[in-house]
C-alpha cells in the first residue's frame, strides 16, 4: 500500500542485494548467501496502527516486535523484519515525542551518548 506521496517500501528475503549497475544500467538483484545477517541500516517510520497491531503483523510472521525507550527521550517499537533488518515504527502516540526529539542539537548530543557494543 502505498501513501499519498507514492511512498514505498520494499521486502526481500534474506540474502537478496541490490548492487549499482555499471554505466547508464539499473541496479541489478543478487543473491548473496554469504552476507551479515544484520546491518546497522535502519528506518524510523510513523504509522497509523496502534502497538497492539503492529505486534500482531510480527506474531503472524514470526518477528521480533518489542517496545523501546530511547534514553528516556521517545519510545518507538523495534519490529525486525525476518528477524534481521530493523524498522522502528512509531504509533500515533509516540510520534509526537519522537518529532519534538528530532532537532539537529539534540541529535548531536543523543549520538555523542551512544556506545557500540562489541560481541
Amino acid at each position: 500500500m502505498l501513501d499519498e506521496y507514492g511512498t514505498a517500501i520494499e521486502v526481500y528475503p534474506f540474502g537478496t542485494e541490490l548492487t549499482p549497475g555499471t554505466g547508464y544500467q539499473d541496479v541489478l538483484f543478487t543473491h548473496n548467501a554469504w552476507g551479515s545477517n544484520y546491518s546497522a541500516t535502519h528506518l524510523a517510520l510513523s504509522v497509523p496502527i496502534t502497538q497492539e497491531e503492529i505486534e500482531a503483523i510480527a506474531a503472524e510472521n514470526e518477528w521480533r516486535a518489542v517496545r523501546c525507550n530511547r534514553e528516556n527521550a521517545f519510545d518507538v517499537i523495534e519490529f525486525w523484519v525476518e528477524n534481521q533488518f530493523l524498522i522502528e515504527l512509531l504509533p500515533p502516540e509516540f510520534a509526537q515525542k519522537y518529532l519534538s526529539f528530532m532537532q539537529p542539537h539534540q541529535i548531536e548530543q543523543f549520538l555523542a551518548a551512544a556506545t557500540v557494543s562489541t560481541p
